[in-house]
């Protein structure tokens, strides 16, 4: 075992078995099962842990890109380079994919079809939800189907939402969420996978160590990974098989990078695919204050979430939407009786006939695939590495915006049922989930992984995380980023199982 922020175990001259780059949630837990299995991983990460990413702006400048379109997309708080990754920004919640979004739709490329089923990540998504320890309560019948309940109860008391719900004829779930055992309230894979990674004799993890490109022979078989230190070190990691798990920009990036005599367009891009079809989930949102009675004694700032709409627009040639409730309230009711325990009785009636509470409904969309919006190189940027910064371009189509319109009005309704007061419509914002800019297919010409999320070109380079997914749907992309580490952890494990038997 070792974690260590030296170059020395880039020195070894036997290879790995398997070298992850990243360690946000698919390189972890594809590196923890990979371990459980036997196998003997590299893990590289470009960052440290998360104090170096506040105080060390060498570390931040490297996740800065470029943008155009007419999206107005952040170009902050959207990547970062740390150790457990984006988990460290992470929510938990973990929401599956549904069958539909598998099948094809109005939104799949008709190219592309995704090359696997919900029923062939059904048994992973269960392994993921248990290893996440993913909390809820009962799931309605507009759910992904599943045959056992989440492995732990709801904790959150959504009963009001639950009242509301029921008014609008709508059925509200608690939100599915990964439930940490070392943290207060968020589950960080570094913390929650990592010391178990850390524990084995056939790991290692080497952090401020950036990837900048993928090295090939004349076979196509990616030899070793070029990797940089901020102290100008420069080192060659080499393994059996190599697994990019850099993000939905970094890793078409590191593709990108990585051209050579076998690769002049870089790795797995022979049919310009790689970058193409990034995607996003625009959310429409409205705040208000709702009728509020003083007697009524409600948990502040409670979530639930409905999936009954989930493939409602499809019928029109759009996308699926994930609509979301919340209630909150500034302060809870026994504090606000307390400071108004001097008012007479009859005006503190009154006041609870004209009170209003903070409330929130908003909604994520699907975004249609387009082969222009699309992760490339910049042409006059470049990192501290002098590589080429990505640069991102995405633009609404015409079905985006008619999905964002159509989740205004179902919302707006809702306000309107529930008698809402003060509404006003926020900006669109984004989930940060990048996604489909090295999606996954049967062919290289329309995609860069197959099925098993192996490159089409190489016989040894994988890529793993929501850049693979053919089309983005609603869902938050998390557990379906994990449950496609585990599987891609079997298909690897028994690649080196075979391979030992000759």
């Amino acid at each position: 075992m070792s974690r260590d922020d030296s170059f020395a175990p880039l020195d070894a001259t036997e290879p790995y078995d398997v070298c992850i780059v990243g360690s946000g949630p698919a390189g972890m837990v594809l590196g923890g099962a990979l371990v459980a299995r036997g196998g003997r991983v590299l893990m590289l990460e470009s960052g440290r842990g998360l104090r170096s990413w506040f105080t060390d702006r060498r570390i931040r400048s490297l996740a800065r890109y470029d943008f155009t379109g007419d999206t107005d997309y952040p170009l902050t708080r959207t990547t970062s380079r740390v150790l457990g990754g984006n988990s460290n920004f992470w929510t938990g919640r973990c929401e599956r994919l549904h069958p539909s979004d598998f099948e094809r739709h109005a939104y799949t490329p008709p190219e592309n079809p995704w090359p696997i089923t919900y029923a062939d990540l059904d048994p992973y998504y269960d392994r993921a939800e248990q290893l996440l320890r993913v909390r809820g309560g009962p799931r309605s019948g507009f759910c992904p189907p599943r045959k056992a309940p989440l492995p732990l109860p709801a904790s959150p008391d959504i009963s009001y939402l639950h009242r509301l719900g029921a008014a609008l004829g709508v059925t509200f779930e608690d939100s599915s969420t990964a439930t940490p055992t070392k943290t207060l309230r968020f589950f960080k894979v570094h913390r929650e996978i990592l010391p178990a990674f850390l524990k084995s004799e056939r790991t290692t993890l080497v952090t401020g160590a950036t990837v900048t490109r993928l090295l090939a022979d004349a076979d196509r078989r990616i030899v070793g990974a070029e990797v940089k230190g901020f102290d100008g070190t420069t080192k060659i990691a080499r393994a059996r098989h190599f697994v990019v798990c850099c993000g939905g920009i970094e890793s078409p990036r590191v593709l990108l990078l990585s051209r050579s005599e076998q690769f002049p367009n870089g790795v797995g891009n022979s049919h310009d695919m790689v970058g193409r079809g990034f995607n996003e989930h625009p959310n429409v949102s409205f705040t208000g204050t709702l009728p509020h009675s003083w007697g009524t004694i409600v948990p502040t700032n409670k979530i639930a979430r409905t999936h009954q709409y989930y493939s409602t627009y499809r019928a029109e040639g759009l996308g699926s939407v994930f609509p979301v409730m919340r209630q909150a309230w500034v302060l809870p009711n026994h504090i606000a009786k307390f400071r108004l325990s001097n008012v007479p009785g009859t005006m503190l009636k009154g006041l609870g006939r004209v009170f209003r509470a903070p409330f929130f409904v908003g909604a994520g969309t699907e975004m249609k695939i387009s082969p222009a919006n699309r992760v490339t190189l910049s042409p006059s940027r470049t990192d501290l590495f002098g590589s080429p910064i990505a640069h991102l371009i995405m633009n609404f189509s015409e079905e985006d915006r008619r999905l964002l319109d159509r989740a205004r009005g179902l919302l707006r309704g809702w306000l309107s049922r529930l008698q809402v007061g003060s509404v006003r419509e926020l900006e669109v914002a984004w989930s940060r989930h990048h996604q489909g800019a090295c999606r996954m297919g049967l062919s290289p010409a329309t995609s860069v992984v197959d099925g098993d999320l192996r490159v089409h070109e190489t016989p040894n380079l994988y890529v793993c995380g929501s850049e693979v997914f053919v089309t983005g749907g609603a869902m938050q992309p998390s557990l379906t980023i994990v449950a496609l580490a585990l599987r891609l952890a079997d298909h690897l494990a028994d690649r080196l199982r075979t391979a030992e038997r000759r």
